[in-house]
């Protein structure tokens, strides 16, 4: 945990510098599930939640950063698992949409507050600070997520049926 938060840090320092390079390639967005999936389960086996997915048989490539691709994901679905209580429900839902490649994760967790929804995605920032959820981390995952995704000239959103 401390490893991850720590590496956080330096990828949040070096795009705000400007000097995170990526190593963009030809990828098969399945190699990058793959990976990020691999080290996401720690943790949602460890908060009791059952995983699903649904991901194309068909190769689907992007150009882009293999290993940031597939820290986007992983972070997105280690957040759900934070989020989400034991015998909750995570999925990762995998298609191709006007020529792009589109990730949803969606999960039965506590939600976000209506007010909340865009700033999630900024540094430092937590929804639910409770006791029961100090495992929450910095507030940089999502952060770091957004940036990533901006890098690879795409684009994220939180959706939330919490009123």
């Amino acid at each position: 945990h401390m490893v991850r938060l720590v590496d956080d840090l330096l990828d949040v320092s070096r795009i705000t510098r400007g000097q995170l390079e990526l190593k963009k390639a030809k990828v098969s967005i399945q190699e990058v599930l793959t990976v990020a999936i691999e080290c996401s389960m720690p943790a949602i086996n460890l908060g009791g939640q059952r995983f699903h997915h649904d991901i194309p048989t068909e190769i689907l490539n992007v150009h882009g950063d293999t290993t940031r691709l597939a820290q986007i994901v992983s972070n997105l679905l280690v957040n759900a698992a934070k989020y989400t209580p034991a015998d909750g429900e995570i999925a990762l839902v995998v298609r191709a949409e006007d020529n792009r490649v589109v990730i949803r994760v969606t999960d039965t967790g506590t939600g976000i507050p209506p007010d909340m929804l865009e700033s999630v995605f900024e540094m430092f920032s937590q929804v639910n600070q409770t006791l029961d959820r100090s495992q929450g981390g910095l507030g940089i995952g999502l952060a770091l997520a957004r940036r990533i995704v901006e890098l690879h000239g795409g684009h994220i959103r939180a959706d939330s049926r919490v009123s």
